[in-house]
């Protein structure tokens, strides 16, 4: 593929992916990122973008400048991984966290250091399709996956959101369909579908317990201790709060 020139007036640096570029069809394992400026500042405090939670997907698009990877595949830890280099190349490591006091249930102020946030450890081998093996202990089956996109994740949290039927969002299979790529070799997505829908509760459980422990991703678990001398455990989350204080709105 032909090397995307660049703007030499964009200031940028390359972000390594947490994914390691397994997910994508170009295996690309890092993205060109430019850094914040002032027209940023319209999409922080676009009240349209604001309402609409569109603010961290406007700042991806506008910043990610390599074309060959569309920014809606992008799985969540590399977004992270990119909106954790935006922030701290703009406002620098120092993060403030409004958490409660465990023991006299009163709100009080810590300060993250971003910049100390590291990548997870990957072990998972991929086969040539870029899939994972994986084997249902009480279905006996062999089967392979990949991990969700952002994408997938949205369409997920829409059926969670939207379902107006008096019987149970189909979230959990939906999930399952997503992650699912084969069965005992068969690709076929009705095959994939049924499957899904009548896994043991098991299978499906042990199953997904197993894509979130070994996806690959960041450290974002945090702990620090409160004034009342108790541990505070929480995970820094990445919607539009992550940049806004710094603005005043």
């Amino acid at each position: 593929m032909e090397e995307l020139r660049i703007d030499p007036s964009i200031s940028y640096d390359v972000v390594e992916l947490p994914s390691r570029g397994i997910p994508y069809p170009n295996k690309k394992k890092s993205l060109r990122v430019s850094y914040l400026t002032a027209a940023d500042e319209n999409i922080l405090s676009a009240p349209n973008l604001v309402q609409s939670n569109g603010v961290i997907k406007e700042l991806l698009r506008k910043n990610i400048l390599d074309r060959d990877i569309n920014v809606d595949d992008l799985v969540d830890e590399d977004r992270q991984a990119v909106l954790i280099f935006l922030r701290n190349t703009s406002f620098g490591g120092e993060y403030k966290v409004s958490l409660i006091d465990p023991k006299t249930k009163l709100p009080f102020e810590s300060v993250v250091d971003l910049s100390s946030i590291s990548y997870k450890d990957f072990t998972l081998v991929e086969d040539s399709k870029g899939e994972f093996p994986y084997h249902m202990g009480k279905s006996n089956v062999d089967i392979t996956f990949k991990f969700l996109t952002k994408k997938q994740d949205e369409e997920i949290e829409l059926i969670r959101k939207t379902w107006n039927s008096e019987t149970a969002p189909p979230t959990v299979t939906k999930e399952l369909e997503f992650l699912i790529k084969s069965i005992n070799g068969n690709t076929d997505m009705m095959a994939i579908r049924n499957f899904s829908i009548n896994l043991p509760i098991k299978d499906s459980q042990d199953f997904r317990s197993y894509v979130n422990k070994h996806k690959p991703g960041l450290n974002l678990e945090q702990q620090v201790i409160a004034p009342s001398g108790e541990e505070v455990q929480f995970i820094i989350g990445f919607g539009v709060e992550f940049f806004r204080p710094f603005y005043g709105v």
